[in-house]
């Protein structure tokens, strides 16, 4: 990409992907392109989503809508590492790039100053060579890239656009749930040094982010592989760089509540009090069909331990509805365990087979209006659980880091993830403000300052 162009970056899907894209965009400016709004940007770069089907058609539906307005569409992520063929057919202006985000964004620069990622060469050059053996010819990047190495410490980076910094701490997934396509599209688990961790956190605080996230596709897997540092200890790492005001984790498998975790979350006051612990399901055969590696009670025992270590923590989750092996009877245990474990906000996924996973051979056994009237029963459980929550912080104090400022009020979100709503003029974003809980608001808290 030699001459100099306006671009819009787009994401789909989950925290990494926005991580991914925002090292897209970073590259992007660092080769002196200009960001623009979409309907005036020349490039538009989308990064896909392929966790379910209706994530995949989504992506294809975004490049779709790009196309109206862009000269060239360049597409990336889990979606085209699963099938660039299906984004290339779209139009003759779409580009896929296949491979890591790191090997990406070095691509998109035209260097090779990519950050040092979450290596897994063999993985990479096999994502692209399924795309060329496709008839696409992806471009391959360097070696050097493609492995995440930089030659030189990489540039600042340009001001933020958020005052929450999502930073991959880890990629690839080894615990092969049956329902997932994501370790075919991702590899295996692998970790990135906290060296580079820590560099890119104080670049970001630099920038202006002072909150850090930490996110990977199994973040609980993090083993820092140049000292052999845990999540835990990574997350007080990270608390401890000038600048940091919070430090959160973006999802987290029970499975991977070491003690590390705890102590972090006991003992750090910046670390967020906040975990969101997938269940996928309440009820033991359908655990036990989906691969996953815990019960339904083994899941309880461990937020009783989490609870008891750590206190006051905020607990959010995901479940699956409409798996095959999923009746009645399971769903009505699944909406029992997530009153039994306090979980105050539930994401809903409809199942959806998707091919290449072991699932895929039990077929789509619940119908679709099955799914979507148990998807609606969560959801108001959801729903009261977070009103419940929320309300429960009614005249209580609590500090507020605020992220959006607007003319008519500006709001910003507790240590424990609820967000509250304040005055406009309250504060300025990225500033940290006592507040007081006075009424429920649609989706989080009216508070006034204190």
């Amino acid at each position: 990409m030699a001459a100099v162009s306006t671009f819009a970056v787009k994401f789909l899907g989950c925290k990494v992907s926005q991580a991914d894209a925002a090292a897209a965009r970073a590259a992007l400016l660092r080769a002196g392109h200009v960001e623009a709004p979409e309907e005036q940007a020349e490039l538009h770069v989308i990064n896909t989503c392929c966790i379910t089907g209706e994530a995949e058609a989504k992506s294809r539906q975004a490049v779709r809508r790009s196309l109206r307005h862009a000269r060239e569409v360049v597409v990336s992520g889990c979606a085209v590492n699963l099938d660039a063929a299906r984004f290339a057919a779209l139009d003759q202006r779409v580009r896929t790039l296949a491979g890591s985000a790191e090997d990406v964004a070095a691509q998109l620069a035209g260097a090779s100053d990519a950050a040092p990622g979450c290596a897994d060469l063999r993985h990479d050059l096999l994502a692209r060579e399924r795309a060329r053996l496709r008839g696409l010819g992806v471009a391959t990047g360097e070696a050097g890239a493609a492995a995440g190495v930089a030659s030189e410490p990489p540039p600042a980076l340009p001001p933020a656009t958020r005052t929450r910094g999502f930073v991959k701490v880890q990629d690839g997934c080894d615990c092969g749930c049956a329902y997932c396509i994501i370790p075919v599209v991702r590899g295996p688990a692998r970790s990135r040094p906290a060296s580079a961790v820590l560099e890119e956190i104080r670049r970001r605080v630099a920038a202006g982010q002072p909150e850090v996230v930490m996110t990977g596709i199994s973040v609980g897997d993090y083993r820092d592989p140049e000292r052999g540092l845990e999540l835990g200890e990574l997350m007080v790492a990270a608390a401890g760089v000038a600048g940091v005001e919070r430090v959160r984790l973006s999802s987290i498998e029970v499975i991977h509540l070491r003690d590390s975790l705890l102590e972090a979350l006991a003992s750090e006051p910046k670390v967020c009090p906040h975990l969101h612990v997938p269940l996928q399901s309440g009820d033991d055969r359908v655990l036990a069909a989906m691969g996953r590696r815990y019960s339904a009670e083994e899941y309880l025992a461990a937020l009783a331990r989490l609870r008891e270590a750590v206190g006051r923590v905020n607990l959010t989750t995901d479940v699956i509805v409409g798996f095959p092996t999923e009746d009645e009877a399971a769903f009505q245990r699944t909406l029992k365990l997530i009153e039994r474990a306090g979980i105050t906000r539930v994401h809903t996924f409809c199942y959806s087979p998707r091919p290449g996973t072991r699932a895929a051979a039990l077929g789509d056994r619940v119908p679709a209006e099955v799914k979507k009237e148990r998807s609606r029963r969560l959801r108001g459980l959801s729903e009261l659980r977070s009103r419940l929550h929320r309300a429960a912080k009614l005249g209580q104090r609590e500090v507020v880091l605020v992220d959006k400022v607007a003319a008519r009020q500006c709001s910003g979100y507790t240590a424990d993830y609820v967000r509250c709503y304040l005055p406009a003029g309250a504060a300025a974003a990225g500033q940290l403000l006592a507040v007081r809980c006075r009424e429920l608001h649609a989706d989080g808290i009216a508070c006034e300052p204190l």
